[in-house]
């Protein structure tokens, strides 16, 4: 018996120590199911909303029916168009909400130091959109139920509040010199459940219709909740501060931080924004591709079928998912942060101006390999702007961030969609070398990163209250009569270099002067 009781202790703490090791990366596992099921409930709600509207219509969804001609083609066309602005209100039913939910989410983490609502409150918003859609499909149509269900799911934080609480977790479980690796992993992960998702869809839709599709994103939905409410492990902070929160008004005590991150009196916030800005331009340029690269493909010359275009983009982000898993740990032994993402937007540039001009259906597959480090950025910038704030308010920080890049998410697809639809007739690549173009601001606001953290002094532990700016008090200068009571001591440094102070140097220069050596000065 005494045996069997030892045998459970040590099995015990056995299991207790390998949970330990586990937990930090038990983000990475909700994080991944909660993108398969967002990726998923993507595509699925805009089939869904795009069939029932054909059915109103008493159509089919046919890829040949634009072709018809007649009374047909006319009816097609305006069932298309009802079918895609419902589509777009559903999702600013989700996103306008979400932009607001996110920042209070941040700000109310750190100021309550939980930051696991970052991640359960959007599973959670998961859960209840995909209830939602499964209980329309076994009852009946009701667009009002869909507006409800992308509402919630906005108001939980949708992916951007997932986003910044994973980047959280990420960047505090993880040592300094790691972070871009670990961050790196958590891109990878979102690449693949993006090609897993597309690849699932298009096929289960065919075989089984919608209903055991979105019974499966409930699944994920609840599998990523449970891991971030029970399983996941706060971090616990040291602020340098602790009386932030020290008003009777809540409201100011929870937003009033925020107003720091907006004074850029210091090198590393200036570094910070640049780093923000090079990441929302990028995303702009990175988003707005990926969505016209499908009208681009369905359209002339390729006329590709639906299923086709789903696999080459489920390659081609399956390709630079890995290149974005392995690249990282691989070249920060000789490169830093910012030369890998210069790597990065020089394969994006590549692969991009690729996809422009060639006109060929087996030559283009060579962009695959091309754009293989497209990722790379989001992960490197990300770790830049970890590195440039305290942590206790980078919950704050990455749901502001976060939030500009849910704003990318609406408005980069609708300019890149509209300029190709106005220049399909005379260039069909015109839109993607336009994307070259505009990657020179990423560049731009990178170099600039570049310039500031070479110039920028040795970093050093600042004092409480002490600014980059501030100077120190200049030592006065010995008289000549103090030059004798003077005694010679070298100062070195963190390098061991020897520093001669002021008072060193005038007591050098004065003995230089007398022709005989005088007697040693006593300390």
């Amino acid at each position: 018996m005494e045996r069997v009781r030892r045998f459970a202790i040590q099995s015990n703490a056995h299991c207790m120590e390998m949970l330990s090791e586990v937990q930090p990366y038990l983000v990475e596992v909700a994080y991944f199911f909660f993108f398969l099921s967002r990726h998923m409930t993507l595509p699925l709600f805009q089939e869904y909303v795009q069939s029932e509207f054909y059915k109103q219509s008493n159509l089919k969804a046919s890829a040949i029916e634009p072709f018809y001609s007649g009374n047909g083609s006319s009816l097609y066309n305006i069932a298309h168009r009802e079918s895609t602005l419902a589509i777009l209100s559903l999702q600013i039913a989700e996103g306008l909400p979400a932009l607001i939910t996110v920042i209070i989410l941040g700000a109310v983490s750190d100021r309550t130091s939980r930051r696991k609502i970052l991640l359960w409150m959007p599973s959670l918003g998961g859960i209840l959109h995909s209830l939602i859609y499964i209980l329309i499909l076994y009852t009946s149509w009701t667009l009002d139920g869909l507006f409800m269900a992308s509402a919630l799911r906005g108001l939980s934080g949708s992916m951007t509040a997932f986003l910044a609480g994973s980047t959280f977790f990420a960047i505090n479980t993880t040592q300094r010199e790691k972070r871009s690796s670990r961050l790196a992993i958590q891109e990878s992960l979102n690449g693949i459940a993006y090609a897993i998702a597309n690849i699932m869809v298009g096929y289960w839709l065919q075989a089984s219709g919608f209903h055991q599709p979105f019974w499966f994103t409930l699944i994920c939905g609840c599998i990523a909740f449970l891991i971030s409410f029970f399983l996941v492990k706060e971090v616990k902070v040291e602020t340098s501060n602790p009386n932030r929160y020290d008003t009777e008004n809540c409201c100011i005590d929870t937003f009033k931080p925020m107003g720091k991150f907006f004074r850029c009196k210091e090198r590393k916030l200036l570094i910070m924004w640049l780093a923000i800005l090079a990441f929302q331009s990028y995303a702009w340029v990175h988003l707005g591709q990926i969505n016209t690269l499908v009208l681009y493909f369905t359209g002339s010359p390729y006329h590709w079928q639906s299923h086709k275009v789903g696999v080459f983009l489920s390659v081609a982000m399956g390709v630079a998912s890995i290149g974005v898993l392995f690249t990282p740990p691989v070249l920060r032994n000789w490169f830093s942060d910012i030369h890998i993402t210069f790597g990065g937007l020089f394969s994006k540039a590549v692969g991009t101006l690729w996809l422009a001009v060639v006109q060929n259906e087996v030559v283009i597959y060579f962009a695959i390999f091309l754009l293989v480090l497209e990722l790379i950025p989001f992960p490197m910038l990300r770790a830049v702007v970890a590195n440039s704030i305290d942590t206790a308010d980078q919950g704050s920080l990455f749901a502001l961030m976060h939030c500009g890049e849910g704003i990318t998410y609406f408005l980069a697809p609708f300019m890149f969609q509209s300029l190709y639809a106005d220049s399909i007739d005379y260039f069909t690549g015109f839109v993607f070398v336009l994307s070259v173009i505009l990657l020179i601001i990423p560049v731009g606001f990178v170099i600039a990163i570049k310039f500031l953290t070479t110039s920028q002094p040795g970093e050093y532990e600042r004092m409480e209250g002490e600014t980059e700016m501030t100077g120190g008090e200049e030592l006065p200068l010995p008289t000549d009569h103090e030059d004798k009571n003077i005694s010679v001591i070298p100062v070195t440094t963190s390098e061991n270099t020897e520093v001669k102070t002021t008072a060193q140097q005038n007591v050098i220069r004065s003995k230089s002067c007398n022709e005989e050596a005088t007697e040693p000065v006593a300390v």
